[in-house]
């Protein structure tokens, strides 16, 4: 019999900036990778669909700000909990999305029970797979802002190199290439592993809700963070954790949401890898 208390796990905060970022990743895959692939019908009618020139380049800036505004309020909220309010535990412990030793453990452990000569592991706050995540997007972000903006005022930064490096460097065309291959190297992986790990689980099929209701059943609690759950018990803490279930409502309103953003990713990534495939042949 399924349990009816559930716990917040993500608040508002963290669930707007997911928003934005999921806003502003298809649009950017939407009117970036189809410049990649330009050579097929499929990139140019997706191109097109969007206006074309200019008006998906416009588009694809636009996003571009949605998503430096994201990455800018949420480096905030860590100065503000870390410098200001002097909170303990974003850069080591239980709470920290950084890696520490006990993921290496949970590897070595989740290898061992995919291979059935092991239990499985019992997770924390934060699975080892989603720092991994965290971390890829922190880098990534990093990496197509600056090539981005190199991308968006080439001549400002051209005079910024000396005019010795200049005439050997073409760094727009640089900008290009890492730009392009980090783009389809990030939207292959939002569109295959951080889909299969999330949302497309047996158990959670067609779409995980937490990331947008913030909330998870007991069970679910229990059976993906076991270690956080015991020691929030333990330390007389799981109580504060506790919230309303999700209405029906609100449930249809994610699905409604997310279920197409789930397709519109799984054909994207379909078409990229099948384009990428002929290429390779």
């Amino acid at each position: 019999m399924k349990s009816n208390i559930n716990y917040l796990r993500f608040r508002l905060f963290h669930r707007f900036c997911h928003f934005l970022i999921i806003v502003s990743f298809f649009g950017l895959v939407l009117t970036g990778v189809p410049l990649a692939f330009k050579n097929y019908y499929w990139a140019r009618w997706l191109y097109e669909l969007f206006g074309g020139y200019p008006t998906a380049g416009f588009i694809h800036r636009m996003c571009a700000l949605i998503t430096f505004f994201a990455a800018f309020i949420h480096f905030v909220y860590l100065f503000y909990n870390i410098a200001i309010l002097k909170k303990k535990g974003f850069f080591w412990g239980s709470n920290s999305l950084l890696i520490q030793p006990k993921d290496i453990f949970d590897i070595i452990g989740d290898l061992k029970w995919f291979l059935g000569i092991g239990k499985r592991p019992e997770f924390d706050r934060w699975i080892y797979w989603e720092k991994f995540e965290y971390l890829s997007l922190m880098w990534g972000t990093i990496v197509m802002a600056l090539t981005g903006l190199i991308l968006w005022f080439p001549i400002q930064f051209t005079k910024i190199i000396p005019v010795s490096v200049a005439s050997v460097i073409d760094l727009p065309s640089i900008a290009l290439i890492i730009h392009r291959y980090e783009a389809i190297l990030a939207a292959g992986f939002i569109f295959t592993i951080h889909f299969f790990h999330t949302h497309l689980l047996p158990e959670k099929m067609p779409v995980d809700e937490a990331i947008f209701t913030g909330r998870i059943t007991d069970d679910e609690f229990k059976h993906e963070r076991l270690t956080q759950y015991k020691r929030l018990e333990s330390q007389g803490q799981l109580g504060n954790y506790k919230t309303t279930p999700t209405s029906l409502f609100m449930s249809f309103l994610t699905r409604l949401f997310a279920v197409p953003l789930l397709i519109t990713g799984l054909i994207m990534v379909g078409l990229m890898f099948s384009a990428l495939l002929v290429w390779a042949i």
